[in-house]
This record gives C-alpha cells, sequence and structure tokens, in this order.
C-alpha cells in the first residue's frame, strides 16, 4: 500500500509502470487475494472492441432483467439514460413480494421477455423470480413459457445446462474471465442496450476511445487521474468518495457503489461511495470527504460550496452513448485505486457470509427476529454513539418508490446535520449484491440500520418452500448477523405503520432536538 504523498506524488515514470502492469495483467500490482479469490479476472480490458451479435426477438414490447449486482445494475443505468427506447426495459432486482405483485398486475405477460442474468447461474433472487414469473405466464393461458425467457450467464453454468435442454429461447454467454461488477461491457449491459435499440455504436466507439485514452503512460490518463485521486484522497483520510450527478447519470450512482465497494472494501480498508446524497449545508461535510462531480454536457449538476472546500474532480459526458466509455475509465480507475490502498480488487470474500445466515434464516423461519428495533430507538442510539468518520448506511427492505426515497432523503439529512455523518441508501437486496462487501470487510466505521416491515402483499415461489416475503425477511435479518459477526454495528429495524409517514416523524424528531442544541 503506498501513502498519501507517494500515490500524490507518482512520477511519470511510475505512471507508466502502472498503466503497463494492468494491460499485462499483472497481479502482483494489488495485494494477494483472499483463499480462493485468485485466476483470471481481467477480460473486461478486451470488452471495448468486442463484436457482439445477438438474436432478435420480434414481437415483444419488453425486456424484464431478473438479475441482481453486476447482471442488473448496467441495465438499471441504461434504462434511465434512454428512457424512450423502442422496448421497454424494465429491471427487477428485488424479491420485495409488493413489487412483484405490482408488476404482474400491471405488465402485459403475452409481448414480455425475461431474461435471467446471472455470471454463475445459481443466484437465488432471479431465479425465484424466475419461478414466480413462469408460473404466471402459464396461469394467463401461455404454456409454452420457455419462449418467454432468455438466459445470460457465463458458459458451463446451470442456466447454460437448462438453455441446451430448451428451457430458453436462447442463451447469451458472458465471459468467464470477466467478474460480475465489471461486465457492463459484457452480454449483462449490450444484450439489453441492443434488443432495446439503445445507440449500440456510438456506445462501443466511446468504449474503444476511452480504452485508447487509458492506455496513455502518464498522467493524461483518464483511469489513472481519477484512480490516483481516489486513492490519493483515501489515505488521507477522505474515504466518503461523494457523488454529485445531474439528473439523467443519478441511477449511475448505483453501478459505481458496487464497483467501488465490492472491489475496495475488504482487509479493513476502503474507498465508501455515496450516491444519491442530497446537497448538504457546507459546514455539513467533514474532513472525511471526496467530491466527484459527474454530468452530461446538457445537464446542470447541482452546486456546494463545499466544492470549493474539499478535493474535487468533475467529469463531463458529451452525450448519452458516452455512459459506455465511463464505465470502462472507472474500471480501469478503480483497479488504479485498489492498488494504492492495498487491496486486490477481484474479489469479494465477505460477501457468501450473508448468504449462509441467510439460508439459515430461511430455514428456521427466523427472518423477522424478535430483537427488531423501532425506527425511533435506532435512529436516537445511531445518533449518540456516533462518531466522527462513521457513516450510517440505511438499507431498506421495502417496496422502491420515489416517496419513499424522498423521505429516506430527508432523514439522511437530518443525520448528517445532527452528527456530520455520512450516510448511504439502498435497497435490500439490491445493496446485499453492491455495498454489503465493504459494510463487512471495508473500515470498522460504518453503523447499519436494516428497515423491515411485514409485506402486505405475499407471493409464493413455485417449486420451493418459501414466499417471497420470507425471502426477504431471511435476508435482512442474514445480512444483520453477518455484519455483526464481523464485528459491526447493525441494527434491525421494524417498521409497524405506514413506513414514510413514520420516516417522516423520525426525521421531525432529529431536526427538533438539532435546534433545541
Amino acid at each position: 500500500m503506498g501513502t498519501a504523498s507517494s500515490i500524490r506524488s507518482k512520477s511519470r515514470s511510475g505512471i507508466a509502470d502502472i498503466v503497463r502492469r494492468i494491460w499485462a495483467r499483472d497481479y502482483s500490482l494489488w495485494a494477494a487475494p483472499s483463499p480462493g479469490g485468485g485466476g483470471d479476472w481481467m477480460g473486461w480490458l478486451d470488452l471495448p472492441g468486442s463484436k457482439f451479435r445477438f438474436p432478435p426477438l420480434d414481437g415483444i414490447t419488453s425486456l424484464n432483467i431478473l438479475g441482481m449486482g453486476g447482471s442488473s445494475l448496467t441495465p438499471e443505468v441504461l434504462s434511465n439514460l434512454f428512457p424512450d427506447s423502442t422496448t421497454a426495459l424494465n429491471v427487477f432486482d428485488t424479491v420485495n413480494p409488493a413489487t412483484i405483485a405490482e408488476a404482474l398486475d400491471s405488465m402485459e405477460l403475452s409481448t414480455a421477455t425475461f431474461a435471467v442474468a446471472s455470471k454463475s447461474g445459481t443466484t437465488v433472487e432471479p431465479l425465484s423470480l424466475e419461478s414466480v414469473f413462469r408460473q404466471a405466464l402459464i396461469g394467463s393461458g401461455i404454456d409454452a413459457t420457455a419462449g418467454h425467457f432468455v438466459a445470460i450467464s457465463d458458459p458451463g453454468t446451470p442456466l447454460a445446462d437448462r438453455a441446451k435442454n430448451r428451457e430458453f429461447a436462447i442463451h447469451v454467454e458472458t465471459p468467464a474471465n470477466v467478474g460480475g461488477r465489471f461486465s457492463a461491457l459484457s452480454a449483462f449491459g449490450m444484450f439489453p442496450a441492443s434488443i432495446c435499440n439503445m445507440p449500440t455504436d456510438e456506445m462501443t466507439a466511446s468504449a474503444i476511445a476511452m480504452a485508447d485514452r487509458c492506455r496513455t503512460e502518464d498522467e493524461t490518463n483518464p483511469g489513472v487521474e481519477l484512480g490516483l485521486f481516489m486513492a490519493h484522497n483515501a489515505l488521507r483520510g477522505r474515504d466518503k468518495v461523494t457523488f454529485v450527478m445531474s439528473p439523467s447519470l443519478e441511477r449511475f450512482g448505483l453501478w459505481l457503489e458496487q464497483l467501488l465497494a465490492e472491489s475496495t472494501g475488504k482487509n479493513g480498508r476502503g474507498l465508501i461511495p455515496v450516491a444519491g446524497e442530497p446537497i448538504l449545508p457546507s459546514e455539513t461535510y467533514g474532513y472525511d470527504r471526496q467530491f466527484i462531480r459527474i454530468g452530461l454536457a446538457d445537464e446542470e449538476i447541482p452546486f456546494s460550496s463545499a466544492f470549493d472546500e474539499h478535493p474535487t474532480l468533475s467529469i463531463e459526458l458529451p452525450d448519452r452513448a458516452a455512459i459506455a466509455g465511463e464505465f470502462f475509465r472507472w474500471e480501469f480507475a478503480t483497479s488504479v485505486a485498489a492498488s494504492g490502498i492495498g487491496v486486490y480488487p477481484f474479489d469479494q470474500p465477505d460477501v457468501e457470509s450473508a448468504k449462509q445466515f441467510a439460508r439459515a434464516a430461511l430455514e428456521s423461519g427466523a427472518g423477522q427476529a424478535d430483537h427488531a428495533q423501532t425506527l425511533n430507538d435506532a435512529i436516537r442510539s445511531t445518533i449518540g454513539n456516533g462518531k466522527a468518520r462513521d457513516y450510517v448506511a440505511i438499507a431498506a427492505f421495502l417496496p422502491e418508490a420515489d416517496a419513499l426515497t424522498n423521505a429516506v432523503s430527508g432523514l439522511r439529512s437530518a443525520i448528517s446535520e445532527a452528527t456530520g455523518m455520512a450516510t448511504t441508501f439502498g435497497y435490500g437486496p439490491r445493496y446485499l449484491h453492491s455495498t454489503g462487501q465493504l459494510h463487512k470487510g471495508g473500515p470498522n466505521s460504518v453503523i447499519l440500520l436494516a428497515l423491515t416491515q411485514d409485506p402486505s402483499v405475499d407471493i409464493d415461489v413455485p417449486g420451493q418452500t418459501y414466499s417471497l416475503g420470507d425471502l426477504l425477511a431471511a435476508q435482512a435479518a442474514g445480512d444483520v448477523q453477518a455484519c455483526r459477526d464481523k464485528g459491526r454495528r447493525a441494527e434491525l429495524v421494524k417498521i409497524e405503520g405506514d413506513a414514510i409517514e413514520e420516516i417522516e416523524s423520525v426525521t421531525a424528531m432529529i431536526r427538533h432536538e438539532t435546534r433545541k442544541r
């Protein structure tokens, strides 16, 4: 691991050495991987020039991605950037039964195609959703469900084997030597972009151009510049990488969260991505912050005077297709930053523990644990016990909705203004495949609040002994237990009434008590 001064003063020869070693796939540039975490994982360097030829899907009105983490976050970004694509692109990276029930009620199943996206072919969430949607198709009178399903996975996976047995219309292969969070330019991203008639030629050109720029062996290399910026500031204690985005790029923050958190959050170190945070009064930001402003050329980026007081780097995309180049820039930069802070970027050693605890909770039926706190008590404890440079990670195992996100934004502002602590927010189980690694393996500065609520509706998973609600509750309880097992502060929070009203009530309480000080 370097020091802040050594990172900042990297000579031209030092930068050239980093660039050459990355392109040479020289794994000695990084710390040793965790046991079982090694192997060939740098195929992402080859993706910008890949030629994709996907078979057309005729007569469909919607492409519905069933996936988690690296299998779903790129489509999530693209669906927000290109909302007027000819085929609707929907992403289901949740097992919340209320969300799925609403989709089933509103979706035109006869013209819908479902892409089961899983690198390993074994991810429990998309497989559970596949069973639910297949059953819905049968219930609507469509018995030949295979024609409505596509498998996206590595070769040789259970999904690939099922495709050979004609359970899917097609199997779209993804490269085995590319980890999920580095797979934006693989079929996980480019297949939905192609099917939904997004500007894939322009996107490919953008990715190739950025890859070429990232071969430059000096400080003008955009990946090196960004990576060294993040590492240098993190080593000075500014490990909260705070993103400020123009409106159309807000969902890009979800992709960046996974890339940074899973790649660097291990061995007690890590870059802590802060995305979707409302602009705060400048005095609220602590000296653990660095800012990265990312915007489209034709959109305004929110401004704060804090940008003049803390390290800030700005990135402008000339057009929407340039997102493909940004995917590559950030993958390269994250690899550079990981080297700078002394971690191996291509494994995720602490993710499996949460899955193990969730499986145990599912089998025992202990998802809704008796020890769950009220939101009011959890927030009071957080404010009373939080320290400088801590951060509060709010995870909502609730139906995703703009109104709920806005309510949590108010809560985040109130917490930060009362304590100076940064906050993050994610919906469960999405964040488990994103920032979950950081919570368990990164700096022990996290306070996790997992918000749960008894579902208003539930859906049985065909062929399984559990429902979507059971799975969701087990994942919440399992992640809290996994964090505690790693010595992290984590609380399971049970909301009894209306979630938005309760969050807004607690927010008002914080603001009232802050004003009294």
